[in-house]
């Protein structure tokens, strides 16, 4: 009797594991295109994990939290315009992902999106405040003030962001690979006309910009967020967005 148990379950066991075979090759459509996802922090003024002589800001971490990445065609971004938010419309990648922008790694991974091959117009970038402190953005830096002393600041954005990324050129999605898309931030873009010199300390030393806190740095920095994001592949897998 035991013997026969021992054969049932066995069974059952390889059934399982064929079903689920079978339900995997099924959801692999060969004629979707497959996306992976990398987001960095790039500078050209200051340095990123080190310091260096002349070097403006040093920054030590950078943070944000993505819920929504999406592509969109040129026929949606249209539709969009003419009836507003498309309540059914794909998203490619949805969760609660941190992403470590120095590291170019995200909690849990963005992993690898399937849609359909063709030219995309625009990525969409959602983040809401969700990294620890309620931000959506968070960077910790350093800086030497007008008396050559290094001071340690932190940036923190708390609302709820949505970027939009367009090439002229569209995102071309091509089936049969794997597309390697890369966003990249700009962090001179994002400190571009901000005086750290006038920011206030607490009492810890540390320098904290946000909305309580020198909150006219924060609209500073605030306004530039349109100009931040830049999106593109990276095939080579060099950090840098291809040429076209």
């Amino acid at each position: 009797m035991m013997k026969e148990m021992k054969k049932i379950s066995v069974y059952v066991f390889l059934l399982a594991i064929g079903m689920l075979i079978q339900s995997c090759s099924e959801d692999s459509d060969p004629n979707l295109a497959q996306v992976s996802l990398d987001m960095k922090a790039e500078t050209t003024e200051s340095t990123i994990n080190g310091r260096q002589i002349n070097s403006e800001l040093v920054f030590n971490e950078v943070l944000v939290g993505v819920t929504e990445v999406e592509f969109e065609t040129f026929e949606e971004d249209e539709l969009e315009d003419i009836e507003g938010e498309v309540e059914d419309e794909d998203v490619e990648f949805e969760g609660q992902f941190v992403a470590d922008l120095i590291n170019g790694t995200s909690t849990p991974d963005f992993g690898m999106a399937s849609l359909s091959p063709g030219t995309y117009e625009e990525l969409e970038i959602e983040m809401e405040p969700f990294l620890d402190g309620g931000f959506s953005i968070f960077i910790s830096f350093e800086f030497v003030n007008n008396n050559d002393e290094v001071i340690t600041a932190e940036y923190g954005n708390s609302d709820e962001l949505e970027f939009e990324i367009e090439n002229e050129n569209g995102f071309i999605i091509d089936a049969g690979t794997t597309n390697q898309m890369l966003v990249l931030l700009n962090l001179d873009a994002l400190f571009a006309g901000v005086d750290l010199n006038s920011a206030e300390s607490d009492n810890d030393g540390v320098v904290r910009i946000n909305n309580t806190s020198n909150s006219d740095l924060a609209a500073t920095i605030s306004s530039n967020l349109d100009q931040i994001l830049e999106a593109g592949e990276d095939d080579d897998d060099d950090g840098d967005i291809d040429d076209d």
